[in-house]
């Protein structure tokens, strides 16, 4: 009896050895997970020197576009008198021709380019020849204030160049035309312009004060597609990523100032925020690169189309 107390008494030691030391390890595990976690990961803060790049960048942000508009349109027509027909009976003026004709003298005259027939400038050009026969007037400029430009932005011909060329009067034909033209200075260098590239034409028969007559319109232009194209789409894109930086910097500051207050933030504790707030910063840096590369894309693509537009001119 008295052996299997000691036995007792000697397991009921050790279990109690066995437990306390097990008591010591839990112990000793959670106070070492307290202090890791009082201690915590450092927080990384975003890099303020790149942020100064992305800003410098920003302040060269060049959207500045030359006027890319120039607009030529000459003096009074000279007709001579053997060019002139007294009578519009039997007269027939036709586009085809007058743009067959102008591209013979142009390839005559220094052997120029052969201007190109856009639709666009046929539209530009008809509209400003009803203008003038239901308005009764006859000048490059309406009594309301529209030019051969404004004719152009409502056909939506987009230029850097455009000029017109009028002419009033009972024309044999389509050749006495053009030499009417042709000998008068302002509307011969319209002709034989060697920046125009493309040309739309008009001619009709009207009433043109108490007499019918014919009016012819010649619009001449360099389409703005002549020069290195800006993209539009680019440039809205980086507008977009400014107000994006703007908004992770506001997010950015709040996590920062919740991480500093080392109180529980979205059900995370101090380590799970500052990751959170890491993977922010890298998502922020990785944009402010890609908004560099974006702006140096646009701001070239200015310079080329600005560097063109000063050597048409």
């Amino acid at each position: 009896m008295r052996i299997t107390n000691q036995i007792l008494i000697l397991l009921i030691f050790i279990a109690v050895i066995f437990i306390a030391k097990s008591d010591y390890k839990t112990i000793y595990s959670k106070a070492l997970s307290y202090i890791e976690t009082g201690i915590g990961k450092s927080v990384t803060v975003y890099n303020d020197q790149y942020k100064d790049k992305v800003e410098e960048a920003l302040g060269s942000f060049n959207t500045e576009i030359k006027p890319i508009s120039k607009i030529e349109t000459p003096g009074a027509l000279v007709i001579p008198d053997s060019a002139i027909s007294y009578s519009s009976k039997n007269i027939k003026l036709t586009s085809k021709n007058v743009i067959e004709i102008t591209n013979k003298y142009r390839k005559e005259n220094g052997n120029l380019v052969a201007l190109t027939e856009n639709p666009k400038l046929n539209f530009s050009a008809e509209k400003k020849l009803q203008d003038m026969f239901v308005k009764g007037y006859f000048e490059h400029v309406s009594p309301s204030g529209v030019g051969v430009g404004d004719l152009g932005a409502e056909v939506g011909y987009e230029y850097i160049l455009i000029g017109e060329n009028l002419a009033l009067g009972n024309f044999v034909d389509d050749k006495a035309l053009v030499d009417a033209w042709m000998a008068s200075p302002g509307h011969r260098a319209n002709i034989l312009n060697n920046r125009y590239t493309e040309i739309g034409v008009s001619v009709g028969l009207g009433n043109y004060n108490g007499k019918d007559v014919w009016m012819a319109v010649q619009h001449f232009g360099l389409p703005k597609t002549a020069c290195p194209s800006v993209d539009d789409v680019l440039r809205g894109m980086i507008g977009f990523d400014q107000n994006k930086i703007k908004d992770m910097e506001g997010e950015l500051a709040s996590k920062k100032t919740k991480i500093d207050s080392g109180a529980v933030s979205e059900g995370m504790t101090t380590n799970g925020q500052i990751d959170s707030y890491n993977l922010l910063v890298k998502d922020y840096n990785n944009l402010i690169g890609d908004i560099k590369e974006k702006i140096n894309n646009y701001n070239k693509q200015v310079r080329d189309f600005n560097t063109c537009i000063e050597g048409i001119k």
